[in-house]
């Protein structure tokens, strides 16, 4: 998955990497598989940034999400290989973007400057019945949705990507999640392109997902998938399968403009 000589595009990926820890062997195995898909701007979720590649540059959401801290964990780490600068409203507005949610800026090798959120959207029971202990289930996911839309009016509604865990699929498969809580992801993130909704290579359902504004394009027929299974050796990598694209950016965007 090397660059290969590829020109003009963006590569893009996510994973929820499940607190791989890069002293094991798992974490030894999703550090090569994030080193050898040679990303321009990466996102992890539940992890460590020594999972990370070499020679980049990392921003982070924060070692506090109301739970125990433990050294090293970090809800939401951006990767870029250039360096980054935080936006105004780097870790968010809502108590529940707390360790959830991370903006900066990063130029890529064409030189254009991209906008980055990166996420950890509460899954269903987010303290529910562990850490705070004081909310009802849904309640932190919609807390957290009805914040970023209240915010993201501050970002640039050209070159800009938000990425991560969404705990979501999209469109909504099954009575798992209930319709109104559906209907508010789809609601805060109108406007954006999903580049993972729907059916993904081998029939996957995403809840890693990248959206973006509509300036970037999808360069290539589909997104790329990273396994939950080490290939050969069937090491149980993550709970999630990680996602990536490649990515194409218009000749005009108006950055002027806001989310």
């Amino acid at each position: 998955m090397k660059n290969n000589g590829r020109h003009g595009t963006i590569r893009i990926g996510t994973w929820n990497t499940k607190w791989s820890r890069p002293e094991t062997t798992r974490g030894k195995v999703i550090r090569d598989i994030l080193a050898t898909a040679d990303c321009d701007i990466l996102c992890v979720t539940e992890g460590f940034a020594g999972i990370l590649p070499n020679g980049g540059h990392v921003i982070d959401a924060g070692a506090d999400w109301g739970c125990p801290i433990k050294k090293g964990r970090r809800k939401v780490l951006l990767w870029s290989k250039r360096p980054w600068t935080p936006h105004t409203h780097a870790l968010g507005s809502a108590e529940s973007h707390k360790g959830r949610f991370v903006a900066g800026m990063t130029e890529t090798a064409s030189g254009a400057c991209l906008t980055v959120i990166g996420v950890c959207i509460p899954w269903s029971h987010s303290h529910v019945n562990y850490c705070k202990k004081d909310l009802l289930p849904w309640e932190d996911h919609k807390g957290w949705i009805a914040g970023f839309q209240e915010l993201r009016c501050q970002f640039p509604k050209s070159r800009t990507l938000v990425l991560g865990d969404f705990n979501q699929k999209i469109p909504k498969v099954g009575k798992f999640v209930p319709p109104m809580v559906h209907d508010a992801l789809l609601q805060a993130f109108d406007g954006l392109n999903l580049a993972t909704e729907g059916e993904l290579p081998d029939g996957l359902r995403a809840i890693d997902h990248i959206a973006h504004t509509p300036d970037l394009t999808l360069a290539g027929s589909s997104i790329g998938v990273w396994p939950k299974y080490a290939d050969g050796s069937g090491i149980n990598l993550s709970d999630h399968f990680g996602v990536w694209g490649e990515f194409g950016l218009s000749s005009y965007a108006d950055d002027s403009d806001q989310l």
